[in-house]
């Protein structure tokens, strides 16, 4: 058996205090609960689908009663050692380097000075920033990590492409979410979500179990599957108009940085939503490329032929070949 720290330790402490006080409700009252969450659950798909309507601020009524009552999100730290990968299509009629972004903050997120141009995304609402980027372990697979870079911005054949490599400064505190719907489906637990959402999920079944109530925690695994489920969707307006309020409310957090999620093209790459200011005071912009996508095979599968790569000092890119 693993040896806990004393880091670990409290963590676990916090853990079954939250489980005990999660797991409290009688039997009745959590068929109550899990009816409860089934109905919004049916209603946000609905809205997904088209098949309902509903506000701005319904929506966000209900997406803040899964979080609240039938979501166990876990703050942990990524490890310092990893790398992120952010691409963006060239779409410029014009650049001192053809192809190729003449400055840093093109590349980095949109500032406020152009939050007009920021359309509705996965974990941003229109006209609010975000920082969107691949995340690379050392030892997963290098093809992989670019590959999932171009899908995020859903590269195509003929497109130039201009990556962004960049690194922590420290361990960022962030929140990944559905993780239980990994559990529930006997799915490996990637390296890149903390090993205590296991102990949670463990921990919470365990406790229902003793108590003889299983509809609590089957409240909980169906809130985390639909989280999972809408988060790996392809992208559309009213999916976007949905998950952008996850991240609004779990952001407003000042001790979460990033939210980690997995890639919707590439399956097991992780990809991470980070907070513009967390960027600001502690990412390390270290160079940058520029691609020319010769195929798109689908599936996140790409042929690209690098034409122009870079330095970034003071952050000023400083690209090697002028004249292409």
């Amino acid at each position: 058996m693993e040896k806990l720290n004393e880091e670990d330790l409290k963590r676990k402490k916090n853990i079954e205090e939250h489980i005990e006080k999660i797991t409290s409700l009688n039997k009745n009252e959590s068929l109550i609960k899990l009816n409860e969450a089934s109905i919004i659950i049916k209603q946000l798909n609905d809205f997904i689908d088209g098949n309902l309507e509903l506000t701005t601020r319904g929506i966000e009524i209900r997406i803040q009663k899964l979080i609240n009552d039938f979501t166990v999100n876990l703050e942990y730290e990524l490890d310092s050692t990893i790398a992120f990968r952010r691409a963006r299509k060239f779409e410029k009629s014009v650049s001192n380097v053809p192809y190729c972004f003449d400055d840093l903050q093109e590349l980095s997120y949109i500032d406020d000075s152009n939050k007009e141009k920021i359309p509705l995304g996965r974990f941003n609402k229109k006209e609010e920033s975000r920082f969107y980027a691949s995340i690379h372990y050392t030892e997963h697979d290098e093809e992989q990590f670019f590959h999932s870079a171009l899908s995020e911005v859903n590269a195509n054949k003929l497109d130039y492409i201009n990556i962004l490599d960049s690194i922590p400064k420290k361990r960022l505190s962030v929140v990944y979410i559905g993780v239980f719907d990994y559990f529930i489906r006997n799915i490996e637990l990637p390296k890149w979500i903390d090993k205590n959402y296991r102990l949670a999920y463990k921990l919470f079944r365990n406790k229902c179990i003793e108590k003889d109530n299983l509809y609590i925690f089957e409240s909980y695994i169906l809130s985390n599957s639909f989280f999972a489920d809408i988060i790996r969707r392809d992208g559309s307006e009213k999916l976007y108009q949905v998950t952008s309020v996850i991240s609004a409310i779990l952001l407003k957090n000042n001790n979460i940085e990033a939210l980690v999620y997995e890639s919707v093209k590439i399956k097991n790459s992780p990809v991470i939503a980070i907070k513009t200011n967390v960027v600001d005071d502690s990412i390390e912009h270290k160079e940058s490329y520029c691609y020319y996508i010769q195929e798109n095979f689908g599936y996140g599968i790409y042929r690209a032929s690098e034409i122009n790569k870079c330095q970034i000092t003071d952050n000023t890119l400083r690209w090697e070949n002028k004249a292409l």
